[in-house]
Protein backbone atom coordinates (compact mmCIF):
# COMPACT_ATOMS: atom_id res chain seq x y z
CA UNK A 1 0.00 0.00 0.00
CA UNK A 2 2.46 2.23 1.17
CA UNK A 3 4.58 1.32 -2.31
CA UNK A 4 1.58 2.51 -4.45
CA UNK A 5 1.42 5.68 -2.20
CA UNK A 6 5.18 6.55 -3.02
CA UNK A 7 4.73 6.27 -7.14
CA UNK A 8 1.85 7.95 -7.03
CA UNK A 9 3.48 10.71 -5.36
CA UNK A 10 6.54 10.58 -7.64
CA UNK A 11 4.13 10.32 -10.51
CA UNK A 12 2.82 13.74 -9.01
CA UNK A 13 5.89 15.86 -8.84
CA UNK A 14 7.54 14.69 -11.46
CA UNK A 15 4.51 16.16 -13.54
CA UNK A 16 4.50 19.06 -11.81
CA UNK A 17 8.39 19.97 -12.61
CA UNK A 18 7.84 19.04 -16.48
CA UNK A 19 9.45 21.66 -18.12
CA UNK A 20 7.29 21.37 -21.11
CA UNK A 21 4.44 21.83 -19.19
CA UNK A 22 5.88 25.17 -17.09
CA UNK A 23 8.56 26.13 -18.73
CA UNK A 24 7.33 30.23 -20.00
CA UNK A 25 9.46 30.86 -23.53
CA UNK A 26 10.24 34.35 -24.28
CA UNK A 27 10.53 36.11 -27.46
CA UNK A 28 12.04 39.19 -28.32
CA UNK A 29 10.63 41.69 -30.88
CA UNK A 30 12.44 44.91 -32.26
CA UNK A 31 11.67 47.56 -34.29
CA UNK A 32 12.81 50.62 -35.14
CA UNK A 33 10.42 53.46 -34.21
CA UNK A 34 9.59 54.92 -30.81
CA UNK A 35 7.92 53.65 -27.78
CA UNK A 36 4.71 54.94 -28.31
CA UNK A 37 4.62 54.71 -32.13
CA UNK A 38 2.31 52.89 -34.43
CA UNK A 39 4.91 49.95 -34.35
CA UNK A 40 4.66 49.34 -30.93
CA UNK A 41 1.06 49.89 -29.98
CA UNK A 42 -0.37 48.69 -33.00
CA UNK A 43 1.88 45.77 -34.77
CA UNK A 44 4.33 44.59 -31.67
CA UNK A 45 1.73 44.92 -28.54
CA UNK A 46 -1.05 43.08 -30.40
CA UNK A 47 1.00 40.38 -31.90
CA UNK A 48 2.56 39.55 -28.24
CA UNK A 49 -1.04 39.65 -26.42
CA UNK A 50 -2.76 37.53 -29.61
CA UNK A 51 0.72 35.29 -28.97
CA UNK A 52 0.28 35.15 -25.45
CA UNK A 53 -3.63 34.31 -25.89
CA UNK A 54 -2.92 31.04 -28.49
CA UNK A 55 -0.47 29.75 -26.13
CA UNK A 56 -2.19 30.30 -23.17
CA UNK A 57 0.23 32.36 -21.44
CA UNK A 58 3.51 30.10 -22.25
CA UNK A 59 4.50 32.53 -24.96
CA UNK A 60 5.39 35.96 -23.64
CA UNK A 61 7.12 38.54 -26.22
CA UNK A 62 9.43 41.31 -24.73
CA UNK A 63 9.35 44.43 -27.39
CA UNK A 64 12.46 47.12 -27.82
CA UNK A 65 11.90 50.25 -29.68
CA UNK A 66 14.07 52.64 -31.41
CA UNK A 67 15.09 54.01 -28.12
CA UNK A 68 16.78 50.95 -27.61
CA UNK A 69 20.27 49.39 -28.74
CA UNK A 70 18.05 46.83 -30.48
CA UNK A 71 16.24 49.33 -32.68
CA UNK A 72 18.73 50.88 -35.10
CA UNK A 73 16.76 50.99 -38.32
CA UNK A 74 20.02 49.81 -40.40
CA UNK A 75 20.40 46.86 -38.33
CA UNK A 76 16.76 44.94 -37.78
CA UNK A 77 17.67 42.13 -40.40
CA UNK A 78 21.00 41.61 -39.49
CA UNK A 79 20.03 41.50 -35.52
CA UNK A 80 17.45 38.87 -35.99
CA UNK A 81 20.19 36.49 -38.55
CA UNK A 82 22.44 37.25 -35.83
CA UNK A 83 20.26 35.87 -33.30
CA UNK A 84 20.22 39.79 -31.19
CA UNK A 85 16.54 39.87 -31.59
CA UNK A 86 14.11 36.47 -32.01
CA UNK A 87 12.19 38.79 -34.20
CA UNK A 88 12.58 42.09 -35.78
CA UNK A 89 10.04 44.44 -38.48
CA UNK A 90 12.31 46.48 -40.40
CA UNK A 91 12.29 48.83 -43.34
CA UNK A 92 14.14 47.42 -46.66
CA UNK A 93 15.46 50.65 -48.28
CA UNK A 94 17.39 50.99 -44.86
CA UNK A 95 19.26 47.93 -45.18
CA UNK A 96 21.65 48.15 -47.50
CA UNK A 97 21.62 46.35 -50.55
CA UNK A 98 19.60 43.41 -48.79
CA UNK A 99 16.33 41.85 -50.21
CA UNK A 100 17.20 43.18 -53.59
CA UNK A 101 13.89 41.51 -55.34
CA UNK A 102 11.70 43.02 -52.71
CA UNK A 103 12.59 46.27 -53.92
CA UNK A 104 10.60 45.62 -57.76
CA UNK A 105 7.77 46.52 -55.71
CA UNK A 106 9.21 50.14 -55.06
CA UNK A 107 9.03 51.26 -58.65
CA UNK A 108 6.99 53.94 -59.90
CA UNK A 109 3.42 54.12 -60.01
CA UNK A 110 3.38 49.93 -59.26
CA UNK A 111 1.48 50.23 -56.23
CA UNK A 112 -2.22 51.67 -55.86
CA UNK A 113 -2.66 51.12 -52.12
CA UNK A 114 -1.29 49.38 -49.03
CA UNK A 115 -3.36 46.39 -49.25
CA UNK A 116 -3.42 45.28 -52.26
CA UNK A 117 0.43 46.02 -52.86
CA UNK A 118 1.03 43.97 -49.08
CA UNK A 119 -0.56 41.21 -50.62
CA UNK A 120 1.08 41.05 -53.74
CA UNK A 121 4.67 41.52 -52.55
CA UNK A 122 3.57 38.26 -50.23
CA UNK A 123 2.05 36.36 -53.02
CA UNK A 124 6.03 37.05 -54.67
CA UNK A 125 7.40 35.27 -51.37
CA UNK A 126 4.96 32.45 -51.28
CA UNK A 127 4.82 31.69 -55.01
CA UNK A 128 9.24 31.47 -54.84
CA UNK A 129 10.23 34.58 -56.36
CA UNK A 130 11.63 36.18 -53.27
CA UNK A 131 12.16 32.77 -51.68
CA UNK A 132 16.24 32.96 -52.19
CA UNK A 133 16.83 36.50 -50.73
CA UNK A 134 14.94 35.17 -47.15
CA UNK A 135 16.17 32.22 -46.81
CA UNK A 136 18.27 32.68 -43.67
CA UNK A 137 14.89 33.63 -42.15
CA UNK A 138 11.45 32.91 -41.38
CA UNK A 139 9.07 35.65 -42.83
CA UNK A 140 6.53 36.41 -41.14
CA UNK A 141 5.31 39.45 -42.73
CA UNK A 142 6.05 41.29 -45.92
CA UNK A 143 3.72 44.78 -46.39
CA UNK A 144 4.41 48.25 -48.06
CA UNK A 145 2.96 51.70 -47.22
CA UNK A 146 0.17 53.38 -49.22
CA UNK A 147 1.91 55.24 -52.24
CA UNK A 148 3.87 58.18 -51.02
CA UNK A 149 4.11 61.73 -52.51
CA UNK A 150 6.16 64.80 -52.42
CA UNK A 151 5.89 67.25 -49.64
CA UNK A 152 8.26 70.50 -49.51
CA UNK A 153 8.67 73.41 -47.13
CA UNK A 154 6.88 75.76 -49.86
CA UNK A 155 8.01 75.06 -53.49
CA UNK A 156 5.19 73.98 -55.99
CA UNK A 157 5.77 71.05 -57.70
CA UNK A 158 3.03 70.54 -60.54
CA UNK A 159 4.49 68.95 -63.19
CA UNK A 160 8.40 66.46 -62.93
CA UNK A 161 10.28 69.83 -64.03
CA UNK A 162 9.68 71.30 -61.22
CA UNK A 163 11.56 68.53 -59.20
CA UNK A 164 14.66 70.01 -61.09
CA UNK A 165 17.52 71.01 -58.69
CA UNK A 166 15.40 70.40 -54.98
CA UNK A 167 16.76 68.77 -52.53
CA UNK A 168 14.85 65.98 -51.42
CA UNK A 169 15.19 63.20 -48.79
CA UNK A 170 14.29 59.82 -50.35
CA UNK A 171 13.61 56.76 -48.53
CA UNK A 172 15.16 54.37 -50.81
CA UNK A 173 17.57 53.60 -53.52
CA UNK A 174 14.70 52.89 -55.94
CA UNK A 175 12.89 56.14 -55.08
CA UNK A 176 16.62 57.83 -55.85
CA UNK A 177 16.65 56.57 -59.12
CA UNK A 178 13.31 58.48 -59.91
CA UNK A 179 14.71 61.60 -58.73
CA UNK A 180 18.05 61.31 -60.24
CA UNK A 181 16.24 61.05 -63.42
CA UNK A 182 14.35 64.27 -63.44
CA UNK A 183 17.34 66.36 -62.30
CA UNK A 184 16.40 66.38 -58.33
CA UNK A 185 18.93 65.85 -55.66
CA UNK A 186 17.84 62.84 -53.86
CA UNK A 187 19.22 62.64 -49.99
CA UNK A 188 19.07 59.17 -48.84
CA UNK A 189 18.10 59.60 -44.96
CA UNK A 190 16.76 57.22 -42.13
CA UNK A 191 13.84 58.13 -40.58
CA UNK A 192 15.30 59.44 -37.66
CA UNK A 193 17.60 62.37 -39.29
CA UNK A 194 15.11 63.75 -41.54
CA UNK A 195 13.52 66.24 -39.20
CA UNK A 196 16.93 67.25 -38.44
CA UNK A 197 17.77 67.73 -41.77
CA UNK A 198 14.53 69.70 -42.55
CA UNK A 199 15.46 72.06 -39.45
CA UNK A 200 18.62 72.46 -40.75
CA UNK A 201 17.70 73.76 -44.01
CA UNK A 202 19.84 70.97 -45.69
CA UNK A 203 16.62 69.72 -47.83
CA UNK A 204 13.75 71.33 -49.46
CA UNK A 205 11.38 68.77 -48.97
CA UNK A 206 10.99 65.09 -48.17
CA UNK A 207 9.19 61.62 -50.28
CA UNK A 208 7.63 59.89 -47.90
CA UNK A 209 3.64 58.52 -47.42
CA UNK A 210 0.86 60.36 -45.36
CA UNK A 211 1.26 57.95 -42.42
CA UNK A 212 4.98 58.61 -41.68
CA UNK A 213 6.12 59.05 -37.67
CA UNK A 214 8.14 62.76 -38.19
CA UNK A 215 7.36 64.72 -34.89
CA UNK A 216 6.34 68.25 -36.35
CA UNK A 217 5.74 66.98 -39.95
CA UNK A 218 3.16 69.27 -40.98
CA UNK A 219 4.92 71.97 -38.82
CA UNK A 220 7.46 72.23 -41.71
CA UNK A 221 5.85 70.23 -44.74
CA UNK A 222 3.21 72.89 -46.13
CA UNK A 223 3.01 72.15 -49.93
CA UNK A 224 1.98 68.46 -50.49
CA UNK A 225 1.95 66.81 -54.42
CA UNK A 226 -0.28 64.16 -54.39
CA UNK A 227 1.01 62.07 -57.00
CA UNK A 228 0.93 58.70 -55.24
CA UNK A 229 4.12 57.62 -57.22
CA UNK A 230 5.93 55.29 -55.01
CA UNK A 231 5.85 52.60 -51.93
CA UNK A 232 8.69 51.64 -49.63
CA UNK A 233 8.95 48.13 -48.76
CA UNK A 234 8.93 46.60 -45.08
CA UNK A 235 9.84 42.58 -43.37
CA UNK A 236 9.01 41.04 -40.28
CA UNK A 237 11.63 38.54 -39.66
CA UNK A 238 12.12 35.91 -37.46
CA UNK A 239 15.15 33.82 -36.44
CA UNK A 240 15.08 30.20 -38.01
CA UNK A 241 17.14 28.81 -35.98
CA UNK A 242 14.86 29.99 -32.91
CA UNK A 243 11.35 29.13 -34.71
CA UNK A 244 12.54 25.91 -35.63
CA UNK A 245 13.41 25.28 -31.81
CA UNK A 246 9.64 26.20 -30.37
CA UNK A 247 7.37 23.69 -29.37
CA UNK A 248 5.05 22.55 -32.23
CA UNK A 249 2.39 24.10 -30.48
CA UNK A 250 3.70 27.24 -30.55
CA UNK A 251 4.64 27.53 -34.09
CA UNK A 252 1.63 26.87 -34.92
CA UNK A 253 0.19 29.30 -33.66
CA UNK A 254 2.97 31.96 -35.07
CA UNK A 255 1.83 30.49 -38.12
CA UNK A 256 -1.49 30.95 -37.73
CA UNK A 257 -0.85 34.77 -37.13
CA UNK A 258 1.77 35.21 -40.15
CA UNK A 259 2.06 34.85 -43.42
CA UNK A 260 -0.82 36.61 -45.77
CA UNK A 261 -2.85 36.81 -43.24
CA UNK A 262 -0.58 39.30 -41.21
CA UNK A 263 0.98 41.13 -44.36
CA UNK A 264 -3.03 41.80 -45.12
CA UNK A 265 -3.12 43.50 -41.92
CA UNK A 266 -0.91 46.27 -43.06
CA UNK A 267 -3.54 47.33 -45.67
CA UNK A 268 -6.06 49.09 -43.22
CA UNK A 269 -3.81 50.04 -40.45
CA UNK A 270 -1.61 52.08 -43.26
CA UNK A 271 -5.20 53.83 -43.98
CA UNK A 272 -5.69 54.78 -40.36
CA UNK A 273 -2.07 55.63 -39.83
CA UNK A 274 -2.33 58.33 -42.88
CA UNK A 275 -5.43 59.99 -41.73
CA UNK A 276 -4.28 62.40 -38.47
CA UNK A 277 -1.46 63.48 -40.65
CA UNK A 278 -3.53 64.38 -44.22
CA UNK A 279 -6.34 66.33 -42.03
CA UNK A 280 -3.45 68.26 -40.38
CA UNK A 281 -1.93 68.96 -43.60
CA UNK A 282 -5.89 70.27 -44.97
CA UNK A 283 -5.18 73.29 -42.34
CA UNK A 284 -4.48 76.90 -42.27
CA UNK A 285 -1.05 77.35 -44.73
CA UNK A 286 -0.95 74.02 -46.43
CA UNK A 287 -1.42 73.06 -50.31
CA UNK A 288 -2.35 69.45 -51.49
CA UNK A 289 -1.82 69.50 -55.02
CA UNK A 290 -3.54 67.01 -57.31
CA UNK A 291 -2.03 66.87 -60.53
CA UNK A 292 -4.67 66.79 -63.27
CA UNK A 293 -4.96 63.59 -65.46
CA UNK A 294 -2.83 64.81 -68.55
CA UNK A 295 -0.12 65.86 -65.90
CA UNK A 296 -0.35 62.74 -64.58
CA UNK A 297 -0.46 60.77 -67.94
CA UNK A 298 3.02 62.90 -68.31
CA UNK A 299 4.50 62.04 -65.29
CA UNK A 300 3.94 58.26 -65.74
CA UNK A 301 5.52 58.89 -69.37
CA UNK A 302 8.62 60.43 -67.71
CA UNK A 303 9.37 57.84 -64.76
CA UNK A 304 9.19 55.00 -67.11
CA UNK A 305 12.67 55.03 -68.52
CA UNK A 306 13.57 54.82 -64.13
CA UNK A 307 11.71 51.58 -63.78
CA UNK A 308 13.59 49.90 -67.24
CA UNK A 309 16.63 50.81 -66.30
CA UNK A 310 16.51 49.95 -62.64
CA UNK A 311 14.59 46.37 -63.83
CA UNK A 312 17.91 45.91 -66.14
CA UNK A 313 20.37 46.77 -63.84
CA UNK A 314 18.84 44.82 -60.91
CA UNK A 315 18.41 41.66 -63.38
CA UNK A 316 22.68 41.31 -63.23
CA UNK A 317 21.96 40.29 -59.26
CA UNK A 318 18.76 39.64 -59.16
CA UNK A 319 17.96 37.24 -62.53
CA UNK A 320 14.46 37.20 -62.00
CA UNK A 321 13.69 41.02 -61.62
CA UNK A 322 11.60 41.77 -65.19
CA UNK A 323 9.50 38.58 -64.09
CA UNK A 324 9.13 39.72 -60.81
CA UNK A 325 8.13 43.14 -61.83
CA UNK A 326 5.59 41.49 -64.58
CA UNK A 327 3.72 39.18 -61.93
CA UNK A 328 3.23 41.72 -59.38
CA UNK A 329 2.06 44.43 -62.41
CA UNK A 330 -0.44 41.53 -63.31
CA UNK A 331 -1.53 41.16 -59.96
CA UNK A 332 -1.69 44.82 -59.41
CA UNK A 333 -3.89 45.65 -62.53
CA UNK A 334 -6.93 43.07 -61.51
Amino acid sequence: MLSRIFLALTLLISMSIDPARTQEITLTFSHFLGPKSFFQVDVAEPFAAELAAKTNGKVKVQIFSGADPQGKVTEQATNVKNGIVDIALGLRGAEGDKFPGSSVIELPFLVPDGLRGSRALWALYADGTLADEYKDYKVLALFVHNPGLIHTTGMRVVSLSDLKGLRLRSPNKTVSAALEHVGAVPVLLQVNDVMAAVKGGKIDGIVTNWGNPLQGFNDHMKTHTDTQFYTSAFFILMNRAKFDALPADVKAAIDSMSGDVWSAQFGPLWDKWDKPVREGASGPGHEVIVPDTGTMAQWRDGLRPVTENYLAELSKTFPNAKQAYEKLSATLRR
